[in-house]
């Protein structure tokens, strides 16, 4: 049967698509996000489709559960996913062969406990390395193995997945499939070509963004932000960067693209439920936002960014 993962680009996404590949060595992996996944699942065709880590946005949310259904009469299909819901749907209207959706719990861990009895035991690593890097390592579950391991190594892996695929030579998607496939046959991050020396340039450009950051960044109320920084590949070390610049709970780092506005959200005070934040704000000005408590984004239309950072103020006060 041709199996086909459909999982995000980012650490959490990239290990639960190789624990994924670890179960069927011969899965084809590609990646996608909330705002291409309809497109790309209605293109998708296999006997097995696995889905991790991909949110379902409100604008599209009733057409991807039509399609989910449909596509399911044909394919097993198997769901993934650790985002808030929409309002517009329920976990009832997704009706595929397995949905598994928890908040505040990492995809990795979701899709490792679901094939854990069928991929050798050490695969627990990669599901670590998802939770660790998408801020959701506070499971009993991932403490409890966490605790097993020596989580200085952990840790270094992690880092190196994460900040490896921040330069060009790791951005793209037949590079992160390497990483997916290296992972899947038992190895580590570490042990991709290049992927340290990779890591190691990106820790040095987040100090030197630091110092861009410290004289571009401005503040409105309780944000801090910065926008049209020219890397944009470390848009949440720049937002984190933001608010400690400025000394605000919430920091923001904006881009004008050529249709819209994207939005990286990152906090330093941890009641701010980025997720709510973001998409509140955003709907409020023809856009939309979502992620998770700790780390969040929004997309907006052009021309709305003042009326966007009110929104964002009025709601955190």
């Amino acid at each position: 049967m041709k199996t086909v993962v459909l999982c995000h680009a980012d650490c959490d996404g990239i290990c639960s698509g190789a624990i994924a590949q670890s179960r069927f060595p011969d899965a084809e992996v590609f990646f996608t996000k909330p705002v291409s996944f309809l497109h790309d699942l209605r293109n998708t065709e296999a006997g097995r489709i696995i889905i991790a880590d991909i949110a379902i946005t409100k604008s599209h949310a009733k057409e991807i559960a039509a399609t989910l259904e449909e596509k399911g009469k044909k394919s097993e299909i198997l769901y993934f996913d650790h985002h808030q819901l929409p309002k517009t749907i329920e976990e009832s209207d997704i009706k595929v062969t397995k949905y598994e959706h928890k908040l505040n719990v990492s995809a990795s861990e979701l899709v490792y406990r679901h094939f854990q009895g069928e991929i050798p035991r050490e695969r627990i690593w990669i599901a670590l390395y998802g939770a660790i890097g998408d801020y959701e390592d506070d499971t009993e579950f991932a403490k409890s193995r966490i605790a097993n391991w020596d989580r200085r190594a952990l840790f270094f892996e992690v880092s190196t997945l994460i900040l490896g695929i921040k330069n060009r030579e790791f951005d793209n998607y037949d590079a992160k499939r390497h990483i997916v496939r290296t992972m899947a046959h038992g190895e580590n991050p570490s042990d991709v070509p290049g992927l340290v020396k990779s890591a190691k340039v990106a820790v040095t450009r987040e100090f030197e963004l630091y110092d861009f950051i410290k004289e571009h960044a401005k503040k409105r109320g309780n944000i801090g932000y910065v926008t049209n920084m020219p890397r944009f590949g470390f848009r949440g070390p720049a937002a984190l960067f933001a608010a400690t610049v400025t000394d605000r709970p919430l920091g923001l780092c904006i881009y004008d693209r050529e249709r819209h506005i994207d939005v990286t959200a990152r906090k330093r005070n941890s009641d701010i439920a980025l997720n709510k934040l973001m998409e509140a704000a955003a709907e409020r000005v023809g856009g939309s936002g979502g992620g998770h408590s700790e780390a969040a984004g929004a997309r907006i239309p052009t021309g709305t960014l003042d009326e966007f950072l009110l929104q964002v103020n009025n709601k955190l006060r």
